[in-house]
């Protein structure tokens, strides 16, 4: 095919008719543009001003000024003409110019959307106007060639569609398969036979937990409570072991609502200058990514905020009982929270970890209770009375190392799922821009060892390895080794100068530049960990979503062999990335030094780069061998990564 670059002028035209030039609004339908649908009914026309609407028809495009850059313009194809809104750009294809639907494809491709946020006005706002929609630059073949074009890449979205869809199933089965793990484990299928003790039981930890509370009372730490009923034949949902007992949740623990008695809850005066940490019903429904950790804060009570709320040890059980019922997570901070949230204490942390799973699977009985109102919520009598089967606290150890393990691995599966739809969306996209790309003449194109690169490209390649592998355990450490294993596997010349320090490679200036570059892009908040002041957190900033775009177009050639070493380096914890960076680069010092090469002898050299890598001793040969197997092997390409100097150590 013979591509020719072309601006949008040249292949469109303006189509701005009013409703009042065509002979009335009488009888046409209001219509808008929805970002997953397409053209649809509007919910909010303003059917008075009818005659100032625009007209669409069957084959024009539209889109909301303010909204197409991301990605919220649609296509008419049916023959029913209509109205929308004046605000709203509405153009057509000139004839015989470009295939609607190869326009469509592009405008709403990653390098479409790269073009319209480059080309749109504002900074707090964009806009895209039509004359700035006709600066947008696409190359295509002639109007005859392009149905070829647009079959080939209609096959390639035929499969891809078919992998997401797949992928998505494989998602839909886990989410079951968790279900059915926690299930088998409240029926008691998952402790050993062989465990029971015929001197304990779930009602012996009854009475233990009863006692506990009467001595509680008698000392005035626990206000006396209202009996609960005890659990009829008929209430029972399902059978379980025999040592086990039937119970009302209230009866294992307690359960007390937070506390936040002044109104209005966001009453600035609460806040001003405050450091004791306030959570929210949707801090605790976020738990559940942060390996059912709270760690995110709604805001900060001060001295006046505190007094009237009550601050909750750190490691307390939290539900919620409103908006997101039946949520629940551990706090990892000391903290305050409002009534919508109970906390649950218990004898032992066994227990609450236990009804921790155990709520998991009755999310949707609690549900049920709540009434049908904008907002749903249950009260805490429905959270007390609510059935649990209660094994003796042996077995409930049990079920809980065996369901972390099991959950765990649930996790894992579900992230290389998600890795691999992020893949799949990526390499889609990639090839829709090479389809629309002028082919390179052959006889010019000059094949590179590597590519030196310099600010602010290093901040766009640091800031995708951020943007594929910012997992929990993330930080600065791991993101340093990524970015190391990076350039030299990839061959990515950051001009860097490594050295040898306790955790791995390490260039500092390298490290300091990207993250100064971070906030000034506006990709990322570079945070200190509260707890822990050698580790830092990135936060994504408005910018970061534009990041993959913008990779794709500066990292075109590269794209692929990067994307396929961070999806292997993605799921590994970041000691596992620092032994992998440390094996790479005395293999690699070696290479550079034509120096022999056996694993004794990377052993030795392993073990003598600093004296902490002993505690690596035991998983050395298994990540060398890990290495091997997924062929991140190193050719001896970049700088000898050697001891600092003393000037730098």
């Amino acid at each position: 095919m013979n591509f020719k670059k072309y601006k949008l002028k040249d292949l469109i035209d303006n189509f701005s008719v009013r409703a009042r030039e065509y002979g009335g609004s009488e009888g046409l339908e209001f219509l808008g543009v929805s970002n997953d649908d397409g053209i649809v009914k509007s919910k909010s026309a303003a059917e008075h001003k009818g005659e100032e609407y625009k007209i669409i028809e069957k084959g024009c495009f539209a889109y909301n000024p303010y909204r197409i850059n991301i990605g919220s313009i649609a296509y008419h194809n049916e023959d029913i003409k209509g109205l929308i809104s004046p605000a709203y750009v509405v153009f057509k294809t000139k004839p015989n110019s470009i295939k609607d639907n190869l326009l469509f494809k592009f405008l709403k491709s990653s390098e479409g959307l790269r073009q319209i946020r480059f080309h749109g006005r504002g900074t707090v706002r964009q806009a895209l106007r039509f004359e700035d929609l006709c600066k947008i630059e696409i190359s295509i073949p002639t109007y005859e060639e392009q149905e070829k074009l647009i079959s080939s890449i209609e096959k390639t979205e035929i499969e891809s569609n078919i992998i997401s869809s797949e992928l998505t199933h494989q998602l839909d089965l886990i989410k079951q398969l968790r279900q059915a793990f926690l299930r088998e484990a409240m029926q008691g299928k998952l402790c050993q036979a062989d465990s029971v003790k015929a001197n304990e039981t779930g009602q012996h930890l009854l009475e233990k937990i009863k006692a506990e509370k009467a001595n509680l009372i008698t000392d005035k730490k626990l206000k006396k409570e209202k009996e609960l009923q005890t659990i009829t034949t008929d209430e029972i949902p399902f059978e379980i072991p025999k040592n086990w007992a039937w119970c009302r949740l209230g009866d294992t623990g307690n359960l007390k609502r937070g506390k936040s008695k002044h109104r209005p809850r966001n009453d600035e005066e609460l806040f001003i200058g405050g450091t004791i940490p306030f959570i929210q019903t949707g801090d605790v429904s976020k738990a559940k990514y942060n390996n059912d950790l709270i760690t995110t804060i709604n805001g900060y009570y001060n001295d006046f905020g505190l007094k009237q709320s009550e601050l909750q040890n750190k490691g307390t059980l939290c539900i919620t009982i409103a908006a997101n019922i039946a949520e629940c997570g551990f706090l990892d901070f000391d903290a305050c929270l409002p009534d919508s949230i109970v906390c649950y204490l218990a004898i032992d942390k066994i227990i609450e970890k236990y009804v921790y799973y155990y709520l998991k699977t009755a999310k949707d009985e609690l549900e049920r209770f709540a009434p049908a109102t904008a907002q749903k919520n249950i009260n805490l009598g429905i959270l007390n009375d609510l059935k649990i089967p209660f094994p003796p606290l042996h077995e409930q150890e049990q079920i809980v190392t065996k369901l972390e393990e099991l959950m765990t691995f649930c996790v894992g599966l579900e992230q290389s799922i998600k890795e691999s739809q992020g893949y799949n969306e990526m390499l889609l996209q990639q090839v829709l821009r090479e389809a629309l790309q002028q082919p390179k003449d052959e006889s010019k194109v000059i094949v590179l060892k590597s590519r030196k690169i310099e600010q602010p490209l290093k901040t766009i390649l640091g800031g995708h390895i951020i943007n594929q592998c910012n997992t929990t355990d993330f930080g600065r450490v791991k993101f340093q080794k990524l970015l190391y294993l990076t350039e030299y596997f990839c061959k990515i010349d950051f001009d860097s100068h490594y050295v040898k320090k306790a955790a791995g490679p390490y260039d500092e200036n390298l490290i300091k530049k990207i993250e100064a570059d971070f906030n000034r892009m506006r990709f990322f908040n570079v945070i200190q960990d509260r707890t822990d002041t050698k580790r830092v957190h990135y936060t994504a900033l408005p910018a970061a979503s534009q990041i993959n775009t913008i990779f794709l177009e500066n990292f075109n050639e590269e794209s692929v062999k990067i994307n396929n070493l961070l999806m292997k380096l993605r799921p590994l914890s970041w000691e596992e990335c620092e032994v992998l960076a440390t094996i790479y680069a005395v293999w690699n010092n070696r290479l550079i030094k034509g120096e022999p090469i056996e694993d004794s002898i990377l052993y030795n050299d392993f073990m003598a780069w600093d004296a902490q890598k002993i505690k690596y001793k035991s998983i050395f040969h298994k990540k060398l061998f890990w290495m091997k197997e997924e062929n991140i092997i190193p050719d001896g390409w970049g700088k000898y990564v050697d001891k600092p100097d003393k000037k730098m150590a």
